[in-house]
């Protein structure tokens, strides 16, 4: 009778610890092919545990994707088995019929990095769960660098007038939808639109826009000629606006865009990454670096080069004479040209030196060496490079001999 008590004991706490759903742990890219088992009792839960926060993680997305034929299924998503659960069987009870907000189902859903996320799956076809992740997400990437580059070119955009009348024709587009929703709504019965309200409050406003946001694709892809032309009208004439209001000229008002566009910057790198920590830190660091005083700046290269200062690096030969021609030549041609202008008094200056002829030949152009000076001058570089293999050769001598007296009594030698 005991052992039978037991036995009963053990097989209760047996089926107490059975749970009603399969609970998979996904760590890494993953694909699951699942069939439809019509026996099957329990919930299959799709679950990504997370990842720990480090540098690598900043432009890093996650997502579950579902591949089904069609889109005659539900989606139940929570932190949990346990929430995704409840979830799943309010569903099945028939709650989702009258709840007009129940959360829509995507085939491509963003996850928590690093949070733990489940997800559910009720379809009677058969389908197939990816997990993806990408280790760097392109779109992060150019969000938090076009964020980034807001930031520093705010004060060049805010006076630049193609920026201006770019903002111009977007706030105009955009406004111009609000009107037409406006004027719509004066269309409609007050009385109606006043007991709707009342009865159903602000969820029936909720739901209204839900659905507008959601089916707005759809729209626009249906009235894509329409939606065109208007966006066209709208803008021509946003443009026209804009021209005959001109860019901001005040200061204040240069200020004002500055800033706002500075606000724009911060939260495009705040909101590109997951990791909110470090997009934080970047968008700091970015604010700091650009309102840094230029003053301490100098100071801290002034002091660094003091402290290291740039070793100067001496010319080689040929940069030498490809120096000194090149500055020659632009000497002379200085001087020729105050020769040539009437600050310069030409015959004071030919009473002066001793060949007038040679001066007057210089201001027109020629040369100002004659053609003795020239070979002299070639003379004697030819003599210098003759003498520079002598002296090597005698460094090479000392270098094998060190005791040879010839050499030491050389006056290249010291």
């Amino acid at each position: 009778m005991f052992y039978r008590s037991v036995l009963l004991l053990f097989t209760f706490i047996n089926v107490a610890k059975a749970l009603p759903y399969d609970v998979h742990w996904l760590g890494g890219p993953t694909t699951i092919e699942r069939d439809i088992y019509p026996t099957k009792q329990t919930v299959d839960i799709y679950c990504y545990s997370g990842n720990s926060k480090n540098l690598f993680a900043l432009w890093q997305t996650v997502k579950f994707n579902i591949k089904v034929k069609n889109d005659e299924f539900s989606q139940y998503i929570g932190p949990n088995p346990e929430e995704v659960y409840k979830d799943y069987t309010e569903n099945s009870y028939g709650w989702a019929v009258v709840n007009p907000f129940q959360r829509k189902s995507y085939k491509s859903v963003s996850i928590d990095l690093f949070g733990p996320t489940c997800m559910a799956i009720n379809t009677q076809h058969r389908h197939s769960i990816e997990l993806l992740i990408q280790r760097v997400d392109i779109w992060r990437v150019l969000l938090m660098t076009l964020g980034i580059v807001l930031i520093f070119s705010s004060k060049t955009l805010s006076g630049n007038p193609l920026f201006f009348y770019l903002c111009g024709i977007l706030v105009g587009v955009s406004a111009s939808f609000m009107l037409l929703v406006y004027y719509v709504s004066k269309l409609l019965p007050r009385k109606t639109l006043t007991y709707g309200i009342l009865i159903g409050g602000w969820t029936v406003g909720v739901y209204m826009l839900q659905q507008i946001w959601e089916n707005i694709r759809s729209i626009v892809v249906s009235y894509q000629t329409y939606i065109f032309w208007y966006t066209l009208s709208v803008s021509f004439v946003s443009f026209v606006v804009c021209y005959r209001i001109g860019p901001p000229k005040n200061e204040r008002s240069k200020n004002l865009v500055m800033w706002t566009l500075q606000v724009v910057g911060v939260l495009m790198v705040f909101f590109s990454s997951q990791y909110q920590e470090a997009s934080a830190a970047v968008a700091i660091t970015a604010m700091c670096v650009k309102y840094f005083p230029q003053s301490l700046v100098y100071r801290l290269q002034g002091y660094w080069r003091r402290r290291f200062p740039p070793k100067p690096r001496l010319l080689s030969s040929a940069e030498y004479y490809e120096q000194g021609a090149r500055e020659t030549k632009r000497a002379l041609d200085e001087l020729r040209r105050y020769c040539s202008s009437p600050d310069c008094a030409q015959w004071r200056v030919m009473l002066r030196i001793s060949d007038a002829k040679r001066f007057a030949s210089f201001v027109e152009g020629n040369s100002h060496l004659s053609d003795e000076e020239v070979l002299d001058y070639e003379s004697y570089a030819f003599s210098m490079e003759r003498s520079k293999p002598v002296a090597n050769s005698t460094r090479n001598n000392l270098d094998i001999s060190e005791d040879d007296s010839t050499d030491e009594e050389d006056p290249e030698y010291y």
